[in-house]
């Protein structure tokens, strides 16, 4: 592209942030057509939903550098078309309500504005690939953090190459803490919006630590600075990998309590891990997104499933996850993953498909139809590691695969497909791996984790085999009501036609809380009781009867064979990166 190329400009202007609005003034040079398109993407890089984030543009209006008018007209949902005139350069102003923090694509107040490209700043198609400035008028007092770089004449303006750089590039900019470190010499920021006090020091260390695991494993670091946005309040968690840069969110407990820092550390571990599988190792689907509609891929599961698998693994590996600890992790994943209906109906490939209309649209029957490519992808690469190592006896495993395909699919590549991941995995093993795809990525066959758990001197069984009453229900309160959440189709409720939805009034004629509901069945009741449940449905009350199933009282758990092999406990150690106690 010719380097006399104008950028395109945009300006931020937040007048009054209270009010979570904020103007976006646009300037787009070297126009030659007789209209130009203006556009917003209807998804965001890490959410693979529609989220139509042009239903909070409001007052959008174009004019020539004379201030004279121009035409502006909605071509659809999300396009706007100006009528040019002849003119080579238009400025474009437009409104924004800014109010969606949970799914983080903007959000304003008087203490910050979060920006996320894809949510805020519009486009033009056919100069996607154009350079970019952003200023940003902001109260003087906030402080300015993003991935991107800063104009070497003003900190408060950002350049980007291109509009994808952009919208992968979070902006934070407010009454936030910060502070700095550097690993392998490249400076990290952390910013921490909303948060109480918090122990920089332990951060440091641990996020230190999390860098440095996981740069060891790909050999190095592939980005000259990176950012990490922190959102504190009551309710919020997840969070979003970006190029050089991710946005966590977490309650205010993260800081405070063990359980919910160890969370944290997780999510940061997650996010981390995304700077090679997903922002640099990218399916052929996401190497050039189209920002219209859907981008369809198979290789989800791969992308955040591998991706889970990992993030814990990594907090084992750097000593901040004890070795016991972890196997007790991983086992009630792969206890939550099994207990699923949906692991008999739905693949992992078909899970990942169908992300843009099932695991990012939630239903009442998902447990019964669907597997999560987050869970079961952690599950199925936890089996792919065990089934590498068993094959070529601990001589190669994931970490060999991942080094390998971020080493042929850099990010300036077109991608790759699940016929390259096959591929991969069979050359460096030195045996096929189409049928365990088949059968385990493509297919339904349940995980034989039992067989090769030993690779590494680990054991999978149930802690009981011991029956107890099993009715299928999880109820959920609210608002003074218990009702049905799912109806599990392995469950006698189910197929007694008990629906999600239904208000519990009684069971067997008593009244019972979610919690207490469940500690009666599994307590008080065994297999083959009469189980009378009377419900509202659409405000008439039903009297439902079924006699209730059975399930083991035990949990899948994975533990050390006692007496393991020096083999075994070698692999494990090399797995675990932690000695065999």
């Amino acid at each position: 592209m010719p380097h006399t190329l104008r950028p395109i400009e945009y300006f931020v202007e937040l007048p009054a942030p209270q009010t979570q609005n904020v103007t976006i003034r646009m300037v787009v040079h070297n126009v030659v057509s007789a209209h130009l398109d203006l556009a917003l993407p209807v998804w965001r890089t890490g959410r693979y939903a529609i989220l139509n984030p042009a239903g909070t543009v409001h007052r959008v209006r174009a004019q020539k550098t004379s201030g004279a008018t121009l035409a502006i007209s909605k071509l659809n949902k999300t396009t706007w078309r100006v009528e040019t005139e002849g003119s080579s350069e238009i400025e474009i102003r437009y409104s924004l309500y800014a109010n969606s923090l949970a799914d983080r694509t903007r959000h304003v107040d008087d203490s910050h504005a979060f920006l996320s490209g894809a949510a805020v700043f519009l486009y033009v198609p056919d100069h996607r690939d154009y350079p970019i400035s952003i200023g940003i008028d902001a109260p003087p007092h906030w402080r300015l953090a993003c991935g991107l770089d800063a104009d070497a004449d003003d900190p408060r303006s950002l350049v980007a190459p291109n509009y994808d750089v952009l919208i992968d590039s979070p902006i934070e900019i407010g009454d936030h803490e910060s502070f700095s470190f550097d690993v392998e010499g490249i400076p990290h920021e952390v910013v921490i919006w909303g948060a109480p006090a918090v122990d920089v020091g332990k951060l440091t260390r641990d996020f230190t630590a999390i860098i440095q695991k996981e740069a060891e494993l790909f050999g190095g670091l592939p980005y000259n600075r990176y950012v990490f946005i922190i959102h504190t309040g009551p309710g919020l968690g997840g969070g979003t990998e970006h190029l050089n840069s991710t946005v966590i969110q977490v309650p205010p407990a993260a800081f405070e309590e063990d359980t919910a820092y160890e969370r944290l550390i997780g999510t940061v571990s997650h996010e981390m891990f995304h700077v090679w599988n997903v922002k640099r190792l990218r399916p052929a689907a996401l190497a050039r997104t189209d920002l219209t509609q859907e981008n369809y891929t198979d290789l989800l599961w791969f992308c955040e499933g591998a991706t889970a698998y990992y993030d814990e693994l990594v907090l084992a590996r750097c000593g901040l996850l004890q070795g016991d600890a972890y196997l007790q992790k991983l086992g009630e994943l792969i206890h939550q993953v099994r207990r699923r209906p949906g692991s008999r109906v739905q693949s992992l490939s078909e899970s990942s498909f169908d992300a843009w209309i099932k695991f990012n649209q939630p239903t009442s029957d998902d447990m019964n139809t669907t597997v999560s490519f987050y869970d079961s992808g952690a599950v199925a690469t936890f089996l792919l590691d065990m089934e590498i190592r068993s094959r070529t006896l601990n001589r190669v495993s994931m970490d060999s695969v991942m080094r390998e395909m971020v080493r042929l699919f850099p990010d300036s590549g077109s991608g790759y497909h699940t016929e390259d991941l096959v591929e991969v995995i069979s050359t460096l093993a030195g045996t096929r791996f189409e049928d365990f795809f088949r059968r385990y990525i493509n297919g339904i066959d349940p995980f034989p984790l039992e067989e090769r758990s030993g690779i590494v001197g680990l054991q999978l069984a149930l802690d009981s085999q011991e029956l107890k009453a099993y009715s299928g229900l999880i109820l959920q309160d609210h608002n003074s009501q218990t009702t049905i959440r799912y109806a599990l189709s392995d469950g006698p409720a189910h197929m007694a036609g008990v629906l999600p939805g239904d208000e519990v009034v009684a069971l067997n004629g008593r009244r019972y809380n979610a919690a207490q509901f469940a500690a009666h069945v599994e307590l008080f009741m065994n297999p083959g009781d009469s189980a009378q449940l009377e419900v509202l449905r659409r405000g008439r009350q039903r009297s439902i009867e079924f006699a209730l199933g059975s399930l083991p009282k035990g949990r899948w758990r994975l533990s050390r064979i006692p007496g393991a092999t020096a083999a075994q406990r070698e692999a494990y150690s090399d797995w675990l990166h932690q000695s065999w106690p």
